[in-house]
């Protein structure tokens, strides 16, 4: 069966997201080794976190440009379950920072959504 169109669009821009992500982080962290002025440092995470951004943007268009009620449905439900996941893990992580349990909260957040979104892919769809 062919692929939907909407699905080759989907499929296009996570890749060259993706692809843009890998260069600038590789070649951020590379650059940051030698030692950055705190604005230069600005930069690069701003450029760095760009395409991850677009990762986002690009999950909100499939849901917009799918033609299928059903498999709009099933993204729909995939992602507010991986919004739900990461909320949860991130409130919890909060609270053990507050009493003292951890050092440190969340900072990967946008990659542990993107994981959950992974995961409740299977899940909501195994559930339909």
């Amino acid at each position: 069966m062919a692929q939907p169109a909407y699905m080759k669009r989907y499929v296009i821009r996570i890749a060259t997201f993706m692809l843009l992500y890998i260069a600038i982080l590789v070649g951020g962290l590379t650059i940051a080794r030698t030692g950055l002025p705190q604005w230069a440092g600005l930069l690069l995470a701003l450029a760095t976190a760009a395409p991850i951004c677009g990762v986002f943007w690009t999950i909100f268009k499939l849901i917009g440009e799918c033609d299928d009620e059903y498999q709009r449905l099933l993204f729909t439900n995939q992602t507010l379950l991986a919004t739900a996941a990461t909320l949860v893990i991130a409130t919890v992580w909060q609270f053990l920072t507050v009493y003292d349990v951890i050092e440190q909260g969340p900072q990967w957040i946008g990659v542990v959504w993107l994981a959950f979104f992974g995961v409740s892919g299977a899940i909501v769809r195994l559930r339909a």
